[in-house]
């Protein structure tokens, strides 16, 4: 004779399904349809992946390298045009500054990605190009507005 079996969370209701995972029996109201088969809520319970699991220290570093990027990388290609006029070379360094605030975050979180990493590459972007706007003193030029639209894109789309 089979054994009659209830719900774990439910104690009045009978069931004949258990979870695929840790083995407790299920009612239909406990049901979560999973790829592996049917789980019960403490089972199903969504468990962020790794990569985009970004904890504080991780965005304290992810912060810390970005602004000592784009404060040096800033003053660095500042220099570069007050001391070497060449015309559009600004406009490479200026996305050149985005990859490389975009890679030292990346590389200061061990490669996490997350929408509060693309927030932070932003805002360094803005310091950095706010820095070479202020230091050699064309701020509106169109050609400017590109690279360091350019350099945001190449800054954000790391993560």
């Amino acid at each position: 004779m089979a054994q009659t079996t209830y719900c774990r969370r439910h104690k009045d209701i009978e069931t004949n399904v258990s979870c695929a995972r840790c083995g407790d029996p299920i009612c239909p109201s406990c049901m979560v349809h999973a790829p592996v088969g049917v789980r019960c809520l403490d089972c199903a319970r969504s468990r962020p992946i790794p990569t985009f699991d970004v904890s504080t220290p991780f965005l304290l570093k992810a912060i810390g390298a970005g602004v000592v990027v784009a404060i040096l990388g800033g003053a660095i290609i500042s220099g570069l045009v007050w001391f070497f006029p060449i015309p559009y070379v600004p406009t490479i360094l200026i996305a050149a500054l985005g990859y490389g605030i975009g890679e030292a975050i990346s590389l200061s979180t061990n490669r996490k990605r997350g929408t509060r990493l693309k927030l932070v590459s932003g805002v360094c972007m803005l310091i950095g190009f706010t820095i070479i706007t202020w230091a050699t003193g064309v701020t509106l030029a169109p050609i400017n507005l590109i690279a360091g639209a350019i350099g945001f894109y190449l800054a954000i789309i790391k993560f």
